[in-house]
């Protein structure tokens, strides 16, 4: 495939991704564990990415306590492009952050978002669709969206309602919803016109930064003086300083749905979002039970995925999570996953600040 030389990656890697605890951590969260494939999530996104974006044009966006390993892990990517936030804070910022980096080099360059600790196959769909919402971003000055045709009534991500068609994948936003709740979603898959928001996007960086001076004028005025600044690291802590933290999604994306156009990705995707995600990425037992290659043993249970160094042995029970690690150890029905961050946040109370 040949390098579209005027579009960047711009890669999130800051998040802890706390539903995956306890093996996910401040220090090393989910982008830096190898889930499935063999590598760390974070190297998959960069490799599957450099046949159309070569490295001197991705930019990773990560925290301080992160930053080292990134770095280590990403060794053919410029250490210039590993950018390090002093604190998180949420997506909006990560992105004005790498903009002025992304303009420096050319005025008229579409920014390809991507998170970093999503799955996709197979990688040459994925580039041709990239491909594709990078051409329709440049033409239009339309904020793309990579959509996912939903296979289940999905409480833990956006939808994107389609609109008119633009070409042959491509369609007009109508409206975006942030994560609705099981009716809504039924309804929603029953409809047949909503996409799962990927969470992927395609900026025109220039027009992108003029939606947010419109609609976040003090991320802009931040955003401002850091462009014209020296970049160091005193710049970026001013920069992030009074910032609220704020995501794309509510910053820009909901407030320019006529601005917006969705592409229908061609290609399979999870956002390993909590340890459900498992079941559509291991292969399971007769019974349905998975595990990371440790020796499970198990009379009348099913449904189950255990994560551990040692042997599990299960009886009589069904979709569990059980999660073992040198100092933690999670048991959690499956059904309620999602809540595992409200389990963190229990910790985080507790002071228990030294298992996260």
């Amino acid at each position: 495939m040949v390098e579209d030389n005027k579009l960047f990656a711009v890669i999130i890697a800051g998040g802890r991704g706390t539903r995956f605890w306890p093996l996910s951590r401040n220090t090393r969260p989910k982008h830096l564990l190898a889930i499935s494939g063999g590598l760390p999530l974070l190297r998959q996104t960069v490799d599957r990415i450099l046949p159309l974006v070569g490295p001197e044009r991705v930019l990773v966006v990560t925290t301080n306590d992160q930053a080292g390993e990134v770095k280590s892990l990403l060794a053919d990517v410029p250490p210039g492009n590993i950018l390090v936030e002093p604190a998180g804070k949420n997506t909006a910022p990560a992105i004005a952050l790498a903009a002025a980096h992304v303009l420096d080099r050319a005025e008229d360059a579409v920014m390809a978002v991507l998170p970093a600790d999503h799955i996709v196959s197979p990688d040459g769909n994925f580039l041709s669709d990239l491909r594709d919402g990078a051409e329709l971003a440049r033409a239009s000055g339309r904020f793309v969206t990579l959509g996912v045709r939903p296979t289940r009534p999905e409480t833990g991500y956006g939808y994107i309602e389609v609109g008119e068609k633009l070409g042959k994948k491509a369609f007009a936003v109508a409206s975006f919803t942030e994560k609705p709740n099981r009716k809504k979603a039924r309804d929603y898959i029953g409809a047949g016109r909503y996409l799962w928001n990927s969470g992927m996007f395609l900026f025109p960086a220039r027009r992108l930064m003029e939606k947010i001076k419109t609609h976040v004028p003090a991320l802009y005025s931040g955003w401002e003086t850091y462009r014209s600044g020296g970049r160091t690291r005193e710049d970026v802590e001013k920069f992030y300083s009074g910032l609220e933290p704020v995501s794309i999604d509510f910053a820009i994306m909901e407030k320019c749905a006529a601005d917006s156009a969705v592409l229908n990705a061609s290609f399979d995707w999870s956002d390993v979002g909590s340890w459900e995600a498992i079941d559509e990425l291991w292969g399971a037992d007769a019974a349905g039970n998975r595990s990371n290659d440790c020796v499970v043993v198990s009379l009348a249970s099913k449904g189950n995925t255990v994560v551990s160094r040692k042997l599990v042995a299960l009886l009589g029970v069904e979709n569990l999570i059980v999660v073992e690690t040198n100092d933690a150890i999670l048991v959690c029905a499956k059904d309620r996953a999602q809540e595992i961050k409200s389990l963190v946040g229990e910790m985080e109370r507790r002071g228990l600040d030294k298992y996260l």
